[in-house]
């Protein structure tokens, strides 16, 4: 289960539970006692809630303002080698849950089906009831036939089967006197002309695929009660007694069905029936038409309420391609100290995709990943793809580099999905993911949720299918990549920059004090990569690196050069006998050697 699903899951739930609240108050609120009325009303409520979603449109975030966007890097390599940052541990719970929500379905299903083969042994248990006029003029009278048999044991009256319906009595009912038993089989007959078993079997499905669900659970029993009620009343009409049907009803209740069938009678439900059929139940046809009316007008303004109270997410297509802004992206708030990126919860690791497997595919992807106001990855879109080493199976064809690289997004476009933040103080935000894939190898973090890099532009990644056969300055073949364009200074200051005087002319550079060497990645120095990575520091008051961001990027040993600078520090620097901060551009060199 992925967090769109849970969610979309969880919005459909609270309009269930809405529908099932709003829908049962109704029949109180109007005194709704007539039984045929209330069981197409608890038929159609289910039905509605069951409907849902394939009646309304998926819901497109609020619009709110301006899009900026990235400022984070995370480098996920697959490869074999054995140093590094080791993967985050975080308990899966959408999988568990996911788990947990498919057992409960297959634990109600086994259940039903458990029943089923019971009732097919109960097919041959006891013996067929002797021939008698009684049954007959019964069958008649109600249009239905159907095998009756006596078995001993039998708690409760039972009756199943479409094509073949099957009447089971307990032995003990025929002690009880000939109005009761009059009573009881009038009521199985009755369910046998209605064909209700197919209907129960339908109910009980329902309420396995949604079983974790307790507004389902009410509903089905509200349109199962309903029935019964119906049949109660065709009962009493076919018998032309109530007496004896109310003594049938008291003989049963404390019985308890052992298989998924109609209760002949229940305790909880005893007295609601027995009143029902003690007294006339009368409403005017003007009432009802009145009642229904009201019913519907309240049930179709509450269904809309809650489907925009809790909409479902929009699939839309630009998504699933990963090439086009999405809309959640494009409201995307700025990065700032008030506004930082939360910190990441869970997360999944890519895995390496069989198609790039047959290749030996070894690239760079670069996603945007667009975070929603509960943390969860609303929106993906692919920023880049390019070959970061050689195959490992030497020369290939282009077509089947080029469903490599586009199954390596799809991987890592998976993954990402599944991640979850903290939220975001400002929501939305969107962050720049980038994943190393190699031939060889597992999932291993290289580097998580990197310092802020303002306003810098994207990283120097060589973007789409052009990058395939050298036609943008990427060979596949011929040992490291080449080193990334200059993208020289941004024309704005970062917005953190503040007050800060860049370092030149009259103002000297600070003298560094502290040092500390970055840490080889170890997926770049599988992939033989090497260079120089330009930054731009602040330099506070204190002589400590406030903040950084990349100017010529390296993308696999950004972060090492950032984590490395972000440790230095140098002498505090005056202008005219005052303490000022400072800004200052630095490199990072990185060499095999």
């Amino acid at each position: 289960m992925d967090a769109p699903l849970l969610a979309d899951l969880m919005a459909y739930s609270a309009q269930i539970a809405c529908l099932a609240v709003l829908g049962g108050l109704l029949p109180a609120l109007l005194r709704l006692d007539a039984a045929g009325i209330r069981y197409g009303y608890f038929r159609t409520l289910l039905a509605l809630c069951l409907a849902l979603p394939w009646l309304q449109g998926r819901q497109s975030m609020p619009d709110a303002g301006a899009a900026t966007t990235t400022v984070t890097s995370a480098v996920i390599g697959l490869q074999a080698a054995s140093r590094g940052t080791p993967p985050l541990a975080a308990f899966p719970w959408l999988t568990a849950l996911g788990v947990l929500i498919v057992c409960g379905m297959a634990a109600r299903v086994l259940w039903i089906a458990a029943g089923i083969v019971r009732l097919r042994r109960l097919r041959r248990a006891g013996y067929v009831a002797p021939a008698c006029e009684e049954h007959q003029e019964l069958q008649r009278l109600i249009g239905a036939r159907a095998e009756i048999r006596y078995v001993d044991g039998l708690g409760q009256p039972v009756t199943f089967g479409v094509r073949q319906p099957l009447v089971l009595l307990p032995e003990a009912l025929r002690a009880q006197p000939i109005l009761v038993q009059r009573a009881v089989l009038s009521h199985e007959l009755i369910h046998v002309q209605r064909r209700d078993w197919a209907w129960l079997v339908a109910e009980e499905v329902v309420r396995a695929a949604l079983w974790f669900h307790p507004g389902v659970w009410w509903l089905v029993s509200r349109v199962q009660l309903a029935r019964e009620e119906v049949v109660d009343q065709l009962a009493v009409l076919a018998t032309g007694t109530r007496r004896g049907y109310l003594e049938a009803l008291a003989a049963f209740a404390d019985e308890t069905p052992l298989v998924p069938v109609a209760a002949f009678a229940r305790r909880r439900h005893l007295l609601r029936r027995m009143t029902l059929i003690s007294r006339e139940v009368g409403m005017s046809s003007r009432r009802v038409a009145v009642s229904c009316a009201v019913m519907a007008l309240v049930v179709a303004a509450g269904s809309w309420y809650v489907v925009s109270a809790f909409p479902l997410r929009e699939a839309a297509a630009a998504q699933e391609t990963l090439t086009e802004v999405g809309p959640l992206e494009r409201q995307a708030t700025p990065i700032t100290p008030e506004n930082p990126v939360p910190r990441r919860t869970f997360s999944v690791d890519p895995v390496y995709p069989p198609e790039a497997e047959a290749v030996g595919a070894n690239a760079m992807v670069t996603l945007m990943i667009t975070l929603d106001a509960s943390g969860q990855v609303a929106e993906v879109r692919r920023l880049g793809v390019a070959p970061i080493a050689a195959p490992a199976a030497g020369p290939v064809d282009r077509q089947a580099m080029l469903a490599a690289l586009d199954a390596l997004v799809r991987s890592a476009a998976d993954a990402v999905r599944q991640w979850q933040y903290e939220s975001p103080a400002d929501p939305p935000i969107s962050i720049r993911v980038s994943f190393a894939f190699s031939s060889s190898g597992v999932p291993r973090l290289v580097a998580h949720d990197g310092w802020s890099v303002g306003n810098a532009r994207p990283f120097g990644v060589i973007g789409g299918p052009a990058a395939v056969g050298g036609r943008s300055g990427a060979p596949l073949a011929g040992g490291a990549p080449p080193p990334p364009p200059p993208q020289g200074a941004a024309s704005e200051p970062p917005a953190w920059a503040g007050d800060a005087i860049r370092v030149g002319g009259n103002l000297m550079a600070p003298k560094k004090v502290k040092h500390v060497n970055p840490v080889y990645p170890a997926i770049a120095m599988s992939a033989k990569v090497q260079g120089v990575v330009i930054l731009e520091a602040r330099i506070g008051t204190d002589g400590k690196v406030s903040n950084a961001r990349v100017l010529r990027s390296i993308p696999l040993l950004d972060q090492a050069a950032l984590d490395a600078v972000m440790q230095w520090e140098f002498t505090p620097t005056r202008l005219n006998g005052e303490l000022v901060p400072v800004m200052m551009t630095m490199t990072v060199q990185f060499t095999m050697n």
